[in-house]
C-alpha cells in the first residue's frame, strides 16, 4: 500500500498499534481503502456544479475514527489531505481545523507533484490539488492559505506558458479560478492567446477571458474583432474542411451578430452560403423500407375489391391515419435510435439546428414520421394497382375527382395531370402539380366552417390563411386531429416533419422519392372524400364567425 514517490512518503508509516487497540489490521485496511476510493465534495460556490460523491456512502463511527487517527499520523500529503477532507464532509472534528489541514495537505502534494522528475500523470493532478486547496481556503476564510494558493497558481501558469509543451486546458482552468477570486489575469490571458495562436479554440477561449476583464469600449471591440477574425481565418485554413469549417463559420457569424460586427458577420454569412451540403463530409446511411409481401399484397387486393375508379381512389385514404394513432405500447420503440442527437442543415444556408434529445414529444413525433414514411410505400402500391387495373385516361380521372365547389373541372384536370405524372415516373412534376391543389381543396373545405380570411384594419392589409394555418384549423372545423397532425408533418413542419411543400416548392431537395409523392396524392384524395360525401366532418358546436 505504498504511494508513488511524487507524493512524498508512504501509507505504510502507520500509527503504533497502541493508538488504536480496538481496530484490527483488517478494519484499518478496509477503512483506508474506502477513503482512497472516494472523491471528497466541493464546498462553497463550487458545490452547485460538482457532484457530491460521498453523499451516497454511509460510514460507521469506527471507520471515521480510523480515518481520524491516520489523518494525524500519515506522512503522505495527498492522503493526509484526502482523509481530513472526508472527515470535514462527515462533520467529524472541528471544521476549520479539518479544512486547514486538508488545504495544507493539498498544497504540499501539489508542490511535490510539480517537483517530480517525471510529470506523470501530467499537470492535471497538481492543478486539481490547487483547486481543492483554493476551494477550502476560500470557503473557510483562511486568508494566509488563499494567498499561498494564489501564489502557487500564478507560478504554475508561468511554468506552463514558458514550457515548450502545449497545456492550454491547464492554463485556462487556472486563469478562470484566479479570475473568480478577484485576481487580475489580463496579462496572462494576453500571453496565453499569443502562446496558443495556432490552436483556434484555445486562442478564442483566452481572448474571451480577456474580454471579460476589459470594460466596454474600443479595447473590448478590438478583442471581439480578434475572436471573430480568428474563427474566420481558421475556417479558411486547409486543415479545416467539411463540417469543421462549417462549425467555425457558424460560430464566427453568431459572435459577430451578438457583438454588432456587421462587416465580419457579412463575411461569415457569405462564406456559409458557399457551403455545399455535400462538402460537409457526412456519411448518410440509408435502408430502403420495404413492406412485407403479404402486407403489400393485401393493400393491392383492397383496390381489387373496388367497383369503379372513384371507389378505388377513395380506398387509398384511411378514415384514421394509422401513423397518427396513439400507440401506448410503442412508447419506447426504437428509443435508442431516435434519441441520437440530430443536426439538420438547411441546404440554402446552411443554417444548423439541433433537436432536443430528451424531449418526449419529439420522440413520439419521430415515430409518427417514420410510420408515415413506411405507409407511403403502401400508398404507392395501391396507386400502381389502380393504374394497372383501370388504366384511366384524363377524362376518366377528371370525372372521378371533380367536385363543383371544392375541385371544379379545370382544377380537377390539373390534379389528374399529377396522377398521370406519377404513373409515368415523373415524381417531380407530380408533386409540384399536386401540392397547390391540396392547399386549395383544404381551403375550400374549411371556408364554410372556420374563418380563413382576415379583413384589413387601418393600414394593415387583409390576409388569407396559408397551408400551415389551414391545417391547424382542421380540428376546429370538425375534421380529425390525427389527419391534421399527419398533413402538418407531411407538408408544413420545418423542424420535425418532412416539410415537403416547402422543400419541393422552394427547390431545397432533389427529386422526392416515389412513396412520399404517393402520400401527397393520398392527402388530396382524403380531403376530396369529404367533398364527395364519403366522410362527414363532426358537427360544429357553434357556427363559424
Amino acid at each position: 500500500m505504498r504511494e508513488g514517490n511524487a507524493s512524498g512518503g508512504s501509507i505504510s508509516k502507520l500509527p503504533r498499534r497502541g493508538k488504536s487497540p480496538t481496530h484490527s489490521w483488517t478494519q484499518q485496511r478496509d477503512a483506508l481503502l474506502a477513503a482512497l476510493r472516494l472523491q471528497p465534495p466541493w464546498t462553497g460556490k463550487a458545490q452547485g456544479s460538482k457532484e457530491r460523491s460521498t453523499s451516497q456512502a454511509e460510514f460507521t463511527a469506527e471507520q471515521l475514527e480510523i480515518w481520524s487517527v491516520f489523518a494525524d499520523a500519515v506522512s503522505t500529503p495527498l492522503v493526509r489531505a484526502r482523509l481530513h477532507h472526508l472527515l470535514l464532509d462527515r462533520g467529524h472534528g472541528r471544521k476549520h481545523d479539518r479544512a486547514r489541514s486538508a488545504a495544507v495537505g493539498y498544497l504540499d502534494a501539489a508542490a511535490l507533484l510539480l517537483a517530480a522528475p517525471e510529470r506523470f500523470p501530467g499537470l492535471l493532478c497538481p492543478t486539481e490539488c490547487l483547486s481543492w486547496a483554493r476551494d477550502l481556503a476560500r470557503t473557510f476564510n483562511q486568508k494566509d492559505l488563499k494567498q499561498r494558493v494564489t501564489k502557487d497558481m500564478v507560478a504554475l501558469v508561468e511554468r506552463v506558458l514558458d514550457s515548450p509543451e502545449d497545456e492550454p486546458r491547464i492554463v485556462n482552468g487556472l486563469l478562470e479560478e484566479l479570475r473568480d477570486q478577484g485576481d487580475d489575469i489580463t496579462d496572462f490571458a494576453e500571453r496565453a492567446a499569443r502562446r496558443y495562436a495556432s490552436d483556434v479554440h484555445a486562442r478564442v477561449g483566452f481572448l474571451k477571458l480577456l474580454r471579460q476583464e476589459v470594460a466596454s469600449g474600443p479595447r473590448r471591440t478590438d478583442i471581439e474583432t480578434q475572436i471573430v477574425s480568428a474563427l474566420l481565418d481558421a475556417a479558411d485554413a486547409d486543415v479545416n474542411v467539411g463540417f469543421r469549417r462549417h462549425q467555425l463559420l457558424t460560430r464566427a457569424a453568431t459572435e459577430a451578430r451578438n457583438w454588432g460586427l456587421s462587416e465580419l458577420r457579412v463575411r461569415a454569412e457569405l462564406a456559409l452560403q458557399q457551403t455545399d451540403p455535400g462538402s460537409l463530409e457526412w456519411s448518410r446511411f440509408r435502408r430502403v423500407l420495404t413492406p412485407p409481401r403479404g402486407l403489400s399484397a393485401g393493400m393491392r387486393a383492397h383496390i381489387d375489391g373496388a367497383v369503379d375508379l372513384r371507389d378505388a381512389l377513395w380506398r387509398t385514404a384511411h378514415d384514421v391515419h394509422p401513423a397518427m394513432r396513439e400507440h401506448a405500447d410503442d412508447a419506447h420503440l426504437l428509443e435508442r435510435l431516435l434519441r441520437i442527437p440530430r443536426t439538420r442543415i438547411n441546404a440554402m444556408g446552411p443554417v444548423q439546428t439541433f433537436q432536443p434529445v430528451d424531449a418526449d414529444d419529439n420522440h413520439a413525433v419521430a415515430l409518427q414520421v417514420l410510420a408515415m414514411d413506411f405507409l407511403g410505400h403502401l400508398a404507392a402500391d395501391q396507386l400502381d394497382r389502380i393504374q394497372e387495373r383501370f388504366v384511366p385516361d384524363e377524362a376518366e380521372l377528371i370525372g372521378a375527382l371533380a367536385h363543383d365547389t371544392v375541385l371544379p373541372g379545370p382544377r380537377a384536370r390539373t390534379l389528374a395531370h399529377a396522377f398521370r405524372y406519377f404513373w409515368l415516373g415523373e415524381f417531380d412534376a407530380a408533386a409540384c402539380v399536386a401540392l397547390p391543389q391540396v392547399e386549395q381543396i383544404l381551403r375550400q373545405l374549411l371556408r364554410p366552417r372556420v374563418p380563413i380570411v382576415s379583413v384589413s384594419q387601418g393600414r394593415t392589409p387583409g390576409t388569407v390563411e396559408q397551408l400551415g394555418g389551414l391545417i391547424r384549423s382542421m380540428p376546429d372545423a370538425g375534421y380529425p386531429a390525427d389527419w391534421s397532425r399527419a398533413l402538418n408533418l407531411l407538408l408544413a413542419d420545418p423542424d420535425r416533419g418532412m416539410n415537403l411543400r416547402n422543400d419541393i416548392c422552394h427547390g431545397l431537395i432533389d427529386s422526392p422519392p416515389k412513396h412520399r409523392v404517393a402520400l401527397i396524392l393520398q392527402a388530396a384524395l382524403y380531403l376530396l372524400s369529404y367533398a364527395h360525401g364519403h366522410r362527414t366532418p363532426a358537427p360544429l358546436t357553434q357556427p363559424a364567425p
